[in-house]
């Protein structure tokens, strides 16, 4: 009966320690996960920056086109100038907001990963311990039955 207590703790820790081990590698790849999805957000705000820097300087290749058709100086037309200065501002702001979302959004992913890192390995510590106590227990119920 001894050894039948023994082994069921053994077998007891031994099934904690596996949780724990899976547990980490769970938070691991999970966090890798996080890693990668903030990459790809980091690859679609280069890409939104590039698409509002060709939708700029497609503004102003039509703008070039319709005053050299009109017949007017790009270069002293000031209603042409503040067309082009509003545009540049506009771009400028709206980048700038781009910007900001991203970066949030990576702040976001990093905190998330790094929780998801430590609640593994708490959660892994939980299993130790709980594999230990196992342990202890079965040592106690095997002294007992002496």
């Amino acid at each position: 009966m001894i050894e039948l207590a023994i082994a069921s703790a053994f077998v007891s820790a031994m099934g904690y320690q596996q949780a724990g081990r899976a547990a980490k590698m769970e938070g691991a790849l999970t966090a890798r996960n996080i890693k990668t999805q903030a990459k790809i957000r980091k690859l679609q705000a280069l890409q939104e920056h590039n698409s509002i820097m060709e939708n700029l300087q497609s503004f102003k290749d039509t703008n070039a086109a319709i005053s050299g058709v009109k017949g007017r100086d790009m270069g002293s037309d000031r209603s042409l100038k503040a067309i082009m200065k509003k545009a540049d501002k506009d771009n400028i702001q709206t980048i700038q907001r781009a910007n900001y979302q991203a970066l949030a959004e990576g702040s976001k992913f990093a905190q998330q990963a790094q929780m998801t890192q430590l609640k593994a390995s708490n959660l892994s510590k939980a299993y130790r311990l709980k594999a230990f106590g196992s342990i202890v227990s079965g040592g106690y119920k095997a002294s007992t039955m002496v």
